[in-house]
Parts: C-alpha cells; sequence; structure tokens
C-alpha cells in the first residue's frame, strides 16, 4: 500500500493540569494540513520489521514510531508475518507537527487494510494511544478535533468557517524537546515585549501554552512570531505543539511567495519553510 500521512497545527493548546501518569492534562485544538509524507508498507512472510527511510538522520530501528506500530500490530495479530516500510520524509522531524505519530498512525491502518484478520477500529484506537498522545488523532481521519486527556481523548470540532487557509510554516534549523517543554511549562515566565496573547479567528482564539517555556528557552522564535505578525500578508500566527516549527495563516489574497522571501531576506536563509494548506472540516 501507498499512503500520505499528512503533518497537523496546534491552533490552540492550553494545558490544564498535571496527571498523576506524570502527563499533563491538555485541551488542543488540532487540524490537518496539506503537507504529508509518503509510506509504502507490505507485508512480508518472514516475521520482523525492515524500515528504510530516504532522511538519513530519521531512525530506522525501534525508536521510530512508524516501526513501533508495526510491532504492536504484529504482536497483537499474533501473526508469524513481518512487514517492510518505506518512508519519504517531507514532514521535519522534532518539528511540532506530529509527523512520526501520523506515520505511526497510518502504519497501524495499512496493516489492518493488509491482514486477513482485522482488528477493527477500538483495538487500532487503544494501541495508537499506547504509542504518542497525537497517534490517535492521525488514527481518526479527521480534519479537525479537539483532543482532551494527554492528548488521546478526541471530539470532533464543527465551525461554520470550513475554507481551507493558505499557511506559510517556518522552522529554525534546531529542535525542541517535547517532555522538556512540558516540563518546563509551571516555572517558566514570558519575556518581556513578546506577543503571547490570544489571536482572535474564525475558529475561536489561537493560543499555545507552550510558546511560555519555548520562547524563554529560545527567544529567537517568539521573535520570529513577532515578526510574522508584522507583516501585512499575515492573519494569525502561532507556534505549533512544542515547536520549534511556526505556522502564519495569511490574509485572503495573500501571497505566500513574498512572506518567504522577505522572511529569507530578513532572518536569515538557514530556516526550513514550506507553503501548504490548513485542512478546515467541511461545514
Amino acid at each position: 500500500m501507498e499512503l500520505y500521512p499528512p503533518a497537523k497545527v496546534n491552533l490552540f493548546l492550553k494545558i490544564v493540569g498535571q496527571r498523576p501518569d506524570r502527563y499533563h492534562e491538555i485541551r488542543t485544538l488540532v487540524t490537518l494540513l496539506t503537507l504529508r509524507d509518503v509510506l509504502h508498507i507490505e507485508l512480508t512472510s518472514s516475521q520482523g520489521i525492515l524500515l528504510e527511510c530516504n532522511d538519513p538522520i530519521v531512525p530506522s530501528d525501534s525508536t521510530n514510531l512508524a516501526f513501533i506500530a508495526a510491532k504492536f500490530y504484529l504482536e497483537a495479530v499474533g501473526s508469524g508475518l513481518g512487514a517492510r516500510i518505506t518512508l519519504e520524509k517531507r514532514i521535519p522531524i522534532a518539528a511540532g507537527l506530529g509527523g512520526g505519530s501520523s506515520d505511526a498512525a497510518f502504519v497501524l491502518l495499512a496493516l489492518d487494510a493488509l491482514h486477513k484478520h482485522p482488528l477493527g477500529q477500538g483495538i487500532l484506537h487503544s494501541i495508537a494511544a499506547s504509542i504518542g498522545s497525537d497517534v490517535p488523532f492521525f488514527f481518526l481521519g479527521w480534519r479537525m478535533a479537539w483532543c482532551h486527556g494527554r492528548g488521546e481523548i478526541l471530539e470532533a470540532a464543527k465551525f461554520r468557517y470550513s475554507e481551507d487557509r493558505l499557511a506559510v510554516l517556518i522552522k529554525p534549523p534546531f529542535p525542541v524537546e517535547t517532555q522538556w517543554a512540558y516540563r518546563r511549562w509551571a516555572n517558566a515566565r514570558k519575556m518581556p515585549d513578546l506577543p503571547y496573547y490570544p489571536q482572535p479567528s474564525p475558529w475561536g482564539e489561537l493560543y499555545n501554552d507552550l510558546e511560555i517555556p519555548v520562547f524563554e528557552k529560545f527567544p529567537l522564535l517568539g521573535l520570529i512570531k513577532q515578526w510574522l505578525l508584522s507583516r501585512p500578508e499575515t492573519e494569525s500566527a502561532l507556534m505549533s505543539g512544542s515547536g520549534p516549527t511556526l505556522f502564519a495563516i495569511l490574509r485572503q489574497g495573500a501571497s505566500s511567495r513574498q512572506l518567504e522571501a522577505a522572511a529569507t531576506s530578513e532572518l536569515g536563509n538557514d530556516l526550513w519553510m514550506h507553503t501548504c494548506k490548513v485542512r478546515l472540516p467541511k461545514s
């Protein structure tokens, strides 16, 4: 099978509190992007999992979420079969865009479709939640959802305004570790003059609690957000997840090429940038 796991952004992320299991209780609004990886997968007659990736910095062993998903699925079905996975990465890793979680979810969906005795949605959702908090969102295939708990409890999000919107993604050349960002959140402080305030949008307020610890350690990210908000092309801008990717939702008719050119000129040419669409739910 050939599948196209999509990226996501968080339009809203609020940390509600600490859980007994050491995770954080969150409420977040997540929506898909048209930026996608390419995933080829097949069942093999010999046991074991082989994963190959075009990006040499992406691990191909049991630390890769796609590999973990295949392992958990094959263990759950008790199959003597194996799996061969070829992954073409287009979504940057450790970027707050959910690429690894999306790959894992699509591995589960593909293997269940290929297997003679599928597990079904209930068991698959349980496996997805055990792999990572973001995986169930991609598994369900909704364009947009409210995610609760540690992110595994989903509620469909519906808005009257459902036209896909153009967005420019900007990622500096360094990662942000998600667990660190959550651990640091309670003791982090806001940096002076950086734009943390909620922004109005057709989908409610755009806001991300994790900007507080991340901007404290990486003030460059806050300055890039501030720059994006100053641009005439930008309607709103936010960091996705734990970052470091920032996204700017463009005003109707604005030029993404103009914004990208200005970013290269004023912010430097070592930034990864990509223009895509925010996939909004059908009304």
